[in-house]
C-alpha cells in the first residue's frame, strides 16, 4: 500500500522593479526533506491565486510566467509549510541565479 504524500500550500512574493510585490499561492506536494537543513523538497502542482498590483507592468511578474512554475520542484524552509510567505528575488523566475530556485 502506497502512502500519500502531504499536500501543502506555498506562498511566494516577488518585488518588482517598482517596489511593488506580486504574490502567488500554490498547492504543492511534499516529496522529501533534508532534516539537517530543515528544508523540504516540493513539487508545485497548481497555481491557486496570483495578486498583481493594479497597473504593474513587469514582464517577469505575470500570471502566465507564474503558471509556468506548475510542475517545477522547489526546496523551501520548514516555515513555508506553515503559511509563511517566502520573499524571492525576481531572478528566481529567469534562472539568473547561480543555483536555480525552481527546477
Amino acid at each position: 500500500m502506497e502512502t500519500s504524500k502531504p499536500i501543502v500550500e506555498l506562498r511566494f512574493a516577488w518585488r518588482s522593479v517598482h517596489g511593488l510585490y506580486v504574490t502567488a499561492r500554490f498547492q504543492a506536494v511534499v516529496e522529501g526533506e533534508d532534516p539537517v537543513m530543515r528544508r523540504f523538497f516540493c513539487r508545485l502542482v497548481t497555481l491557486q491565486e496570483v495578486q498583481i498590483p493594479e497597473g504593474l507592468d513587469d514582464p517577469l511578474l505575470t500570471e502566465e510566467r507564474l503558471r509556468a512554475l506548475e510542475g517545477k520542484r522547489v526546496k523551501v524552509p520548514e516555515e513555508a509549510l506553515h503559511g509563511r510567505t517566502l520573499p524571492l528575488k525576481r531572478e528566481t523566475l529567469t534562472g539568473g541565479l547561480r543555483i536555480p530556485y525552481f527546477q
